[in-house]
């Protein structure tokens, strides 16, 4: 029915080209509404795209899902795992 496509920005990115913008005139062809948005970093990837979830109403998080070194994942954590840990929506994750 509809679908959001967002980008998360950090305090050091600027706003510009976003990764997946190329998916919104594809979708749009076959009647979907498409809304293109960046959101600002509040706490955590994760929880800027949890909080983006619940305040677009997501029914569904499709996103793309790879993993990083043990010893980085255990100091700064993971996206996918955050998400998968906890997610307001169910996930569709690719690789």
């Amino acid at each position: 029915e509809a679908v959001e496509i967002v980008a998360v920005l950090g305090e050091a990115q600027t706003e510009g080209a976003m990764p997946g913008t190329a998916f919104a005139p594809h979708l749009a062809r076959h009647g979907v509404t498409v809304s293109v948005d960046t959101l600002p970093l509040v706490d955590s990837v994760a929880a800027t795209l949890r909080a983006g979830a619940v305040r677009f109403g997501a029914e569904l998080i499709v996103m793309g899902a790879y993993r990083h070194s043990r010893v980085r994942e255990f100091f700064f954590g993971g996206v996918t795992r955050s998400l998968l840990k906890s997610s307001p929506a169910p996930l569709f994750l690719s690789h």
